[in-house]
């Protein structure tokens, strides 16, 4: 028979620890702490019992979504694909468009629609235009390194507003968690200053109701961007329609559910130790041991959400202004010229040699 060996570790550091002879517990040979063995047993019970993590959904036709075309929906829009990123839009039939709202560059018009998924819902556009041509002004205001050559109205012409396509996934969870926590104590007397220091083993546990977890369905708009327009707010969101698409552009979905549930599931997972690390308090310091997670057919929906963008091309580099079309939060990323970088820094420089300089003189 194979020889087997139990080896168990050290919850406060990992290593290995082993019996200590003539005594009833286990030390680590590495950090010195001492374990009763029936402690140390319970605590391997805990973690061996643990569930193992689960991610189920329901499956989600991709084909048809979870609805179909009514009656002359389709043929009430019109798509528009791009010749330079080869992106596709869709609009309805009074649409009229020129360039891509992703590329800036020409597009052209295809009449037929065909094979598009019909959203869910749709969170409709509250911010006009007009606020968004001043949030464009005030975020290029007060930029001293912005190129002057940068500042050009034609920019706010060229905003758009368009519905970004996203998965949305509704779930709940069962979330199980293990936590190591540390309080440290100190004292001192005459002659000496001690340090007690207490490890201990905690565990939460709780259900837990997830709705509406967005995550990106388009390529064309990065992640880190659109996360940063959130939050948007999903109780306003309601069913589809086409008349939601009048002097607007919808994005065709290229990041298919397969590709993110993944991400759904992350989020779902990081806020659920969150919410269970929350509620440990009284300690100097907790350390994350396992978290898991367990959804069972977890529903999934296809939405549509608002959003202004300004996507201009600058000397090779691509630049990108977007306002929530929901709430007016503002992002973007702007061109620093850097001639004007480099004077900015001598000049800083500059005034804080002076004030060196001044100093010394003062204390000689």
């Amino acid at each position: 028979m194979a020889d087997s060996m139990i080896v168990y570790k050290c919850p406060c550091c990992g290593a290995d620890i082993q019996y200590a002879a003539g005594t009833d517990k286990l030390k680590c040979m590495y950090c010195d702490n001492e374990y009763e063995i029936s402690t140390l047993q319970g605590y391997e019970e805990g973690l061996s019992q643990q569930k193992p993590e689960n991610f189920s959904w329901k499956t989600y036709d991709e084909r048809s979504g979870n609805g179909d075309w009514s009656e002359g929906e389709l043929s009430s829009l019109k798509s528009f694909k791009c010749s330079h990123c080869g992106g596709e839009i869709i609009g309805d039939g009074s649409t009229m468009a020129s360039t891509c709202p992703y590329c800036d560059n020409p597009v052209v018009m295809n009449e037929a629609v065909e094979g598009v998924l019909r959203p869910d819902f749709v969170i409709p556009f509250k911010v006009d235009r007009s606020k968004v041509e001043k949030a464009y002004a005030n975020f290029i205001k007060g930029k001293p390194l912005l190129p002057k050559s940068f500042r050009s109205e034609n920019r706010i012409q060229n905003i758009k507003g368009i519905y970004v396509p996203f998965w949305l996934f509704d779930a709940n969870s069962t979330g199980d968690a293990h936590y190591k926590g540390t309080k440290v104590k100190h004292w001192s007397d005459s002659k000496y200053i001690y340090t007690k220091t207490e490890h201990y083993s905690i565990v939460r546990a709780g259900v837990m109701s997830f709705e509406k977890v967005p995550v990106d369905g388009s390529t064309k708009m990065d992640d880190a961007l659109m996360e940063s327009l959130e939050p948007f707010h999903y109780d306003e969101a309601v069913d589809f329609s086409t008349a939601y698409l009048a002097g607007f552009f919808a994005d065709r979905y290229d990041v298919d559910v397969a590709h993110s549930i993944d991400r759904a599931n992350a989020r779902i997972k990081n806020s659920t130790d969150e919410v269970l690390k929350s509620t440990v308090k009284g300690y100097m310091k907790v350390v994350n041991e396992n978290v898991n997670v367990q959804i069972n057919e977890g529903e999934i929906r296809y939405a549509l959400m608002p959003v202004w963008v300004c996507n201009t091309e600058y000397k090779g580099e691509n630049y990108m202004f977007a306002v929530n079309g929901q709430t007016g939060k503002t992002v973007g990323n702007l061109p620093i010229d850097k001639m004007k970088k480099l004077l900015f820094g001598a000049a800083a420089m500059a005034v804080s040699f002076a004030a060196v300089f001044s100093f010394i003189t003062f204390l000689l």
